[in-house]
């Protein structure tokens, strides 16, 4: 049997991995674009609602599996297999999601149920792997699995009450690990590599948002306003890239005793705020959005962004947490200011300025 790589001396990201986000992407890519488009200019509230809905468990079944293979991973022919076995039914999820959704919920809830039994699986093994901690990492393989069952269960359900049962077992399903590692502390988190794989996410995400702009670019005639967006919007995601990457190494350096779950969370809301401001950078470029609606899009965007980014290094990094707060302040409250800008392109430049501004003020405790 193969060693754990945990142990392994500057370990990195595997190529099963890279691969895994990839196809990650795809099926986020489909779930976001589900706000790219606008009916009469708004954002109507199934919409959104669907946005979040179907994000979240996507979301943690990336980070489900991501929590594991810290931990346990082995590189061995069942651990590909069983990951390769998720990204068939990842495609197969994502090729449906969105689509009549009363009529393919089951096939969708059964691919859920089958990632998360795999990865339950994959959890109750691990007992053979490492010394009596993985007895812990076991039950909560166990515990897992009756929560996807749960969500199995909302098959038998009408809408809406399916969707409450299968969000049951979804929060069951976020929340367990959390109460397991919390309560006994297993295994720590192999710092280095999570924060690796949270980081090649984030700029896989952010090259998705490269791909939305060009795709607002084109069939459109350009005009001076169109293309002032384009380019700030590229600038925008260039900062997003800067303040998100300038600061890294701080959380690669920190205690290896932390669970990382602040980190895993955290970054649902900085997904969630990416995906909201590449969707805004498009409607911007396409001018086909009321500009009430792109106010608050871009401040709960904007919000979302710094919550999740700021979050992991407040808990991490103790000594930068008075920046961390004046900082964030500064910024938002400079976004809050420039939404009241007369025009949508106008704003967008306002709120790629507010990001330059956090880059400059980041280089006080560089």
């Amino acid at each position: 049997m193969k060693s754990l790589k945990y142990y392994e001396k500057n370990r990195h990201a595997t190529w099963l991995e890279l691969f895994f986000d990839l196809i990650f992407v795809v099926a986020i890519g489909k779930v976001t674009h589900t706000l790219g488009h606008v009916h009469q200019g708004h954002f109507e509230q199934e919409q959104l609602w669907t946005f979040i809905l179907l994000f979240v468990p996507l979301w943690w079944v990336w980070s489900s599996h991501t929590i594991y293979s810290n931990r346990f991973d082995t590189d061995s022919s069942l651990h590909r297999l069983a990951t390769l076995f998720i990204m068939l039914l990842l495609i197969v999820l994502s090729a449906r999601i969105g689509e009549e959704s009363g009529v393919n919920y089951p096939l969708v809830i059964s691919c859920y149920f089958g990632i998360r039994a795999i990865i339950s699986i994959m959890y109750i093994s691990s007992i053979s792997k490492i010394d009596y901690r993985s007895e812990l990492s076991s039950r909560l393989g166990f515990a897992l699995l009756v929560s996807a069952m749960v969500s199995l269960t909302s098959i038998l359900f009408d809408p809406p009450v399916r969707y409450v049962v299968a969000y049951i077992g979804i929060f069951l399903d976020i929340l367990l690990p959390v109460f397991f590692w919390s309560k006994s502390k297993p295994l720590p988190a192999h710092t280095e590599h999570l924060v690796e794989r949270l980081g090649l996410l984030t700029l896989i995400l952010l090259g998705e948002s490269v791909i939305s702009l060009a795709g607002g670019l084109s069939g459109i005639q350009w005009d001076l306003y169109n293309v002032m967006a384009a380019i700030t919007g590229f600038i925008m995601i260039c900062s997003i890239w800067w303040i998100y990457f300038d600061s890294f190494y701080l959380l690669s350096k920190n205690d290896s005793s932390m669970s990382g779950h602040s980190l895993i969370y955290s970054h649902l809301f900085l997904f969630i705020g990416l995906a909201l401001l590449a969707n805004l950078i498009r409607h911007a470029i396409l001018n086909d959005i009321v500009i009430r609606d792109f106010q608050i899009m871009s401040i709960i965007g904007m919000t979302l962004f710094f919550l999740g980014k700021q979050y992991g290094y407040f808990v991490a990094v103790p000594k930068i947490r008075k920046y961390i707060l004046q900082n964030t302040l500064i910024v938002l409250s400079l976004a809050g200011l420039f939404i009241f800008l007369p025009r949508i392109e106008y704003i967008l430049i306002g709120l790629t300025a507010t990001m330059i501004c956090y880059v400059l003020l980041n280089f006080r405790y560089r």
